[in-house]
């Protein structure tokens, strides 16, 4: 693949959505990670840094480590990032709860989070660029309306693995592409070990099913069949998670997507 011509098609298109909704500005939540860090440089590429406005959302348990990342990341783009910490508001929450668990304590943070970008964003005429790929999409690794939630998805296409080819192009800071994959819920969490899969096993997985079009057996042949079986069983469980809440059918005449192409020469 050449992940220079696909960095600019990203950018390229992220620019014709953005320039579609008028909106002034992109907000992007910046975690210090490689999503983020490779969608920021995407839409940056895409309508120039005085644009993109970034924010670091802090728990009061996310590392330091997480915030010098995402101050070089920063840096290197020459965007704004401003610190909004969560913390009081997720635990106005949390603290009412009895017995919570790491997972709803994880939601709830994530979905501070996105309420705090889609409010920056109504403050500056803005959308919120989205920061979760493909392979987390098809596995509902993240929070529904949470940090899934977004105006427009950058690197939705890309499995885990492009989106560290992609960044190598950008020109991401060699901490954040090194480090290991983290939500930074808490001390020592990790991606993968929540996922109780490797990133390497389920892009190689999602690739050979998606563009080698190998059929499940060819599938069992190649890897555990326990492992195939829980996967895709997880994709088709998480399936609801990847598209906007479904419409009931009401059997009315020409209730069809809008042809946009007609109104394209509107007055703004």
């Amino acid at each position: 693949m050449d992940y220079t011509e696909i960095y600019h098609n990203l950018s390229n298109s992220f620019k014709a959505a953005f320039l579609k909704t008028y909106a002034e500005k992109v907000v992007i939540g910046i975690s210090g990670g490689i999503d983020s860090a490779c969608a920021c440089a995407c839409a940056v590429n895409a309508v120039g840094n005085e644009n993109v406005l970034g924010y670091f959302l802090p728990y009061k348990t996310s590392s330091e480590h997480s915030y010098n990342d995402a101050l070089k990341l920063a840096e290197k783009l020459n965007i704004k990032l401003e610190v909004i910490s969560i913390t009081n508001m997720a635990d106005a929450f949390i603290n009412g709860q009895n017995n919570i668990t790491p997972l709803r304590k994880g939601n709830i943070m994530a979905r501070c989070r996105m309420i705090c970008l889609f409010d920056k964003a109504a403050e500056h005429n803005g959308i919120v660029a989205g920061t979760s790929n493909r392979t987390e999409l098809l596995l509902g690794y993240g929070t529904w309306y949470g940090d899934t939630a977004s105006s427009i998805n950058i690197i939705g296409e890309l499995y885990k693995k492009e989106v560290y080819e992609i960044s190598l192009v950008a020109g991401i800071p060699e901490s954040i592409i090194k480090k290991t994959p983290t939500a930074d819920l808490w001390a020592g969490q990790t991606d993968e070990q929540e996922i109780g899969f490797t990133y390497e096993f389920l892009d190689n997985l999602f690739y050979d099913i998606e563009q080698n079009n190998l059929n499940i057996n060819q599938l069992y042949e190649k890897y555990n069949k326990e492992d195939v079986d829980a996967v895709i069983k997880r994709v088709i469980r998480n399936s609801f998670k990847r598209s906007t809440p479904f419409i009931c059918e009401s059997k009315i005449k020409n209730r069809y997507k809008i042809d946009e192409n007609q109104f394209l020469n509107l007055e703004k």
